[in-house]
Protein backbone atom coordinates (compact mmCIF):
# COMPACT_ATOMS: atom_id res chain seq x y z
CA UNK A 1 0.00 0.00 0.00
CA UNK A 2 1.42 3.28 -1.06
CA UNK A 3 1.45 5.88 1.74
CA UNK A 4 0.38 9.40 0.97
CA UNK A 5 3.04 12.01 2.03
CA UNK A 6 2.19 13.84 5.23
CA UNK A 7 0.32 17.12 4.59
CA UNK A 8 1.50 20.27 6.33
CA UNK A 9 -0.13 20.53 9.69
CA UNK A 10 -0.01 24.38 9.76
CA UNK A 11 -3.55 25.70 9.20
CA UNK A 12 -3.93 27.78 6.05
CA UNK A 13 -5.86 30.39 7.97
CA UNK A 14 -2.64 31.77 9.65
CA UNK A 15 -1.52 33.80 6.63
CA UNK A 16 -4.66 35.99 6.57
CA UNK A 17 -4.34 36.51 10.33
CA UNK A 18 -0.68 37.63 9.91
CA UNK A 19 -1.53 40.22 7.30
CA UNK A 20 -4.46 41.46 9.38
CA UNK A 21 -2.04 42.07 12.27
CA UNK A 22 0.42 43.93 9.99
CA UNK A 23 -2.38 46.08 8.63
CA UNK A 24 -3.58 46.94 12.10
CA UNK A 25 -0.08 48.04 13.16
CA UNK A 26 0.34 50.24 10.08
CA UNK A 27 -3.09 51.78 10.68
CA UNK A 28 -2.11 52.58 14.27
CA UNK A 29 1.09 54.30 13.12
CA UNK A 30 -0.84 56.37 10.58
CA UNK A 31 -3.28 57.52 13.27
CA UNK A 32 -0.42 58.61 15.54
CA UNK A 33 1.20 60.61 12.69
CA UNK A 34 -2.07 62.36 11.90
CA UNK A 35 -2.60 63.31 15.55
CA UNK A 36 0.96 64.68 15.91
CA UNK A 37 0.69 66.71 12.72
CA UNK A 38 -2.65 68.07 13.85
CA UNK A 39 -1.18 69.25 17.15
CA UNK A 40 1.79 70.97 15.50
CA UNK A 41 -0.23 72.51 12.69
CA UNK A 42 1.65 70.43 10.11
CA UNK A 43 4.89 72.40 10.68
CA UNK A 44 8.15 71.62 12.39
CA UNK A 45 8.59 73.64 15.60
CA UNK A 46 10.69 76.77 15.08
CA UNK A 47 13.59 77.46 17.46
CA UNK A 48 13.01 80.35 19.84
CA UNK A 49 15.23 83.38 19.19
CA UNK A 50 18.26 83.97 21.39
CA UNK A 51 18.60 87.38 22.95
CA UNK A 52 22.13 88.60 23.50
CA UNK A 53 22.52 91.49 25.93
CA UNK A 54 26.02 93.01 26.18
CA UNK A 55 27.36 93.56 29.67
CA UNK A 56 27.33 97.30 30.42
CA UNK A 57 30.68 98.83 31.29
CA UNK A 58 29.22 101.57 33.46
CA UNK A 59 25.95 103.09 34.58
CA UNK A 60 26.05 105.67 31.79
CA UNK A 61 23.94 104.95 28.67
CA UNK A 62 25.78 103.33 25.78
CA UNK A 63 25.87 104.78 22.28
CA UNK A 64 23.90 103.12 19.44
CA UNK A 65 25.35 99.67 18.63
CA UNK A 66 27.19 99.21 15.37
CA UNK A 67 29.76 96.86 13.87
CA UNK A 68 32.99 96.96 15.92
CA UNK A 69 36.10 97.85 13.91
CA UNK A 70 38.73 95.21 13.33
CA UNK A 71 41.69 95.13 15.70
CA UNK A 72 44.15 93.50 13.29
CA UNK A 73 47.40 95.42 13.06
CA UNK A 74 49.22 95.15 9.74
CA UNK A 75 50.78 98.61 9.95
CA UNK A 76 53.30 100.58 11.96
CA UNK A 77 52.36 102.09 15.36
CA UNK A 78 52.50 105.82 16.01
CA UNK A 79 55.89 107.52 16.25
CA UNK A 80 54.48 110.02 18.76
CA UNK A 81 55.59 109.23 22.31
CA UNK A 82 52.67 108.59 24.66
CA UNK A 83 53.40 109.60 28.29
CA UNK A 84 53.83 106.77 30.77
CA UNK A 85 51.74 108.42 33.50
CA UNK A 86 48.76 110.74 33.73
CA UNK A 87 50.85 113.72 34.81
CA UNK A 88 52.34 113.75 31.32
CA UNK A 89 49.07 114.25 29.44
CA UNK A 90 48.14 117.56 31.09
CA UNK A 91 49.82 120.96 31.04
CA UNK A 92 48.13 121.98 34.29
CA UNK A 93 46.35 120.60 37.34
CA UNK A 94 42.68 119.90 36.59
CA UNK A 95 41.69 118.94 40.14
CA UNK A 96 40.33 122.41 41.11
CA UNK A 97 37.92 122.34 38.16
CA UNK A 98 36.67 118.81 38.73
CA UNK A 99 34.69 119.35 41.92
CA UNK A 100 36.71 117.24 44.31
CA UNK A 101 37.21 114.27 41.98
CA UNK A 102 40.40 112.26 42.52
CA UNK A 103 42.75 110.96 39.82
CA UNK A 104 43.03 107.17 39.82
CA UNK A 105 42.02 106.39 43.43
CA UNK A 106 42.96 102.95 44.72
CA UNK A 107 39.51 101.41 44.18
CA UNK A 108 39.57 102.26 40.47
CA UNK A 109 42.81 100.44 39.62
CA UNK A 110 41.12 97.06 39.10
CA UNK A 111 37.89 98.37 37.59
CA UNK A 112 37.16 98.10 33.82
CA UNK A 113 36.93 101.86 33.31
CA UNK A 114 37.23 102.96 29.68
CA UNK A 115 37.13 106.29 27.89
CA UNK A 116 34.05 105.13 25.98
CA UNK A 117 30.77 103.30 26.47
CA UNK A 118 30.63 102.20 22.83
CA UNK A 119 31.21 98.46 22.41
CA UNK A 120 33.22 98.85 19.20
CA UNK A 121 35.44 101.55 20.69
CA UNK A 122 36.06 99.44 23.80
CA UNK A 123 37.04 96.50 21.61
CA UNK A 124 39.77 98.61 20.02
CA UNK A 125 40.86 100.20 23.31
CA UNK A 126 41.31 96.81 24.94
CA UNK A 127 44.14 96.06 22.53
CA UNK A 128 45.69 99.50 22.07
CA UNK A 129 45.26 101.66 25.20
CA UNK A 130 48.56 102.53 26.88
CA UNK A 131 47.29 104.86 29.59
CA UNK A 132 44.13 105.38 31.61
CA UNK A 133 43.38 108.48 33.68
CA UNK A 134 40.17 108.31 35.71
CA UNK A 135 38.91 111.34 37.60
CA UNK A 136 36.31 109.79 39.92
CA UNK A 137 35.02 109.99 43.47
CA UNK A 138 37.49 108.88 46.12
CA UNK A 139 34.83 106.85 47.92
CA UNK A 140 34.10 104.83 44.78
CA UNK A 141 31.50 104.71 42.01
CA UNK A 142 28.98 107.49 41.59
CA UNK A 143 27.46 109.27 38.64
CA UNK A 144 30.12 111.96 38.24
CA UNK A 145 33.48 111.48 36.58
CA UNK A 146 35.70 111.80 33.55
CA UNK A 147 37.81 108.94 32.17
CA UNK A 148 40.49 109.23 29.49
CA UNK A 149 42.46 106.56 27.64
CA UNK A 150 45.41 107.35 25.41
CA UNK A 151 46.07 104.67 22.79
CA UNK A 152 48.63 104.14 20.04
CA UNK A 153 47.17 103.19 16.67
CA UNK A 154 48.55 102.12 13.32
CA UNK A 155 47.46 104.21 10.30
CA UNK A 156 44.99 101.44 9.40
CA UNK A 157 43.49 101.41 12.87
CA UNK A 158 43.19 105.20 12.95
CA UNK A 159 41.41 105.21 9.59
CA UNK A 160 39.15 102.41 10.84
CA UNK A 161 38.09 104.39 13.91
CA UNK A 162 37.60 107.62 11.94
CA UNK A 163 35.25 105.74 9.62
CA UNK A 164 33.55 103.90 12.49
CA UNK A 165 32.46 106.76 14.76
CA UNK A 166 29.97 108.50 12.38
CA UNK A 167 28.06 105.24 12.00
CA UNK A 168 27.95 104.85 15.78
CA UNK A 169 26.12 108.16 16.24
CA UNK A 170 29.09 110.51 16.74
CA UNK A 171 29.58 113.88 15.07
CA UNK A 172 33.08 114.15 13.57
CA UNK A 173 35.03 117.19 12.35
CA UNK A 174 38.59 118.35 11.76
CA UNK A 175 40.29 120.08 14.70
CA UNK A 176 43.83 120.77 15.94
CA UNK A 177 45.42 118.90 13.06
CA UNK A 178 43.37 115.76 13.67
CA UNK A 179 39.84 114.35 13.67
CA UNK A 180 37.55 114.80 16.64
CA UNK A 181 34.32 112.82 17.15
CA UNK A 182 31.87 113.76 19.90
CA UNK A 183 28.51 112.76 21.29
CA UNK A 184 26.47 114.29 24.11
CA UNK A 185 23.09 113.48 25.63
CA UNK A 186 20.90 114.41 28.56
CA UNK A 187 18.99 111.70 30.46
CA UNK A 188 17.21 111.36 33.80
CA UNK A 189 20.63 110.68 35.36
CA UNK A 190 22.02 113.97 34.02
CA UNK A 191 24.38 114.81 31.18
CA UNK A 192 26.97 112.49 29.68
CA UNK A 193 29.13 112.43 26.58
CA UNK A 194 32.29 111.31 24.84
CA UNK A 195 35.14 112.96 22.92
CA UNK A 196 37.53 111.03 20.67
CA UNK A 197 40.55 112.74 19.12
CA UNK A 198 42.62 111.00 16.43
CA UNK A 199 45.93 112.34 15.17
CA UNK A 200 49.25 110.85 13.98
CA UNK A 201 48.43 107.43 15.37
CA UNK A 202 47.34 108.70 18.80
CA UNK A 203 43.80 108.26 20.07
CA UNK A 204 42.60 110.35 23.02
CA UNK A 205 39.36 108.71 24.19
CA UNK A 206 37.38 110.50 26.89
CA UNK A 207 34.04 109.66 28.49
CA UNK A 208 32.42 112.03 31.00
CA UNK A 209 29.34 112.13 33.18
CA UNK A 210 27.94 115.29 34.77
CA UNK A 211 31.31 117.05 34.54
CA UNK A 212 32.87 118.45 31.36
CA UNK A 213 35.53 121.11 31.95
CA UNK A 214 36.13 123.49 29.07
CA UNK A 215 39.39 122.86 27.20
CA UNK A 216 40.08 119.43 28.73
CA UNK A 217 40.79 117.63 25.43
CA UNK A 218 42.63 120.64 23.99
CA UNK A 219 44.98 120.54 26.99
CA UNK A 220 45.77 116.86 26.43
CA UNK A 221 46.47 117.53 22.74
CA UNK A 222 48.84 120.37 23.70
CA UNK A 223 50.67 118.17 26.22
CA UNK A 224 51.17 115.25 23.82
CA UNK A 225 51.79 117.05 20.53
CA UNK A 226 53.32 120.27 21.80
Amino acid sequence: MTETPNEPTTPLTRRPVFWLIVGAVLLGIAVVVVVVLGMSGGRSPEPSPTTIAPTPTSEAPSTPPSEPPATSDPGTPSAVVIPTDCAGIYTRDWAPELGGLVLNPAWSEDEPLWGSNDRGAITMLEGTAELRCAWVQDAGGGDVGIITNVAGLTPEQQDSMAAYFPGAGFTCYEELGGTRCVIEETTDAGEWGESHFLREGVWIATRWANVSPEGYTHDIVAAIFG
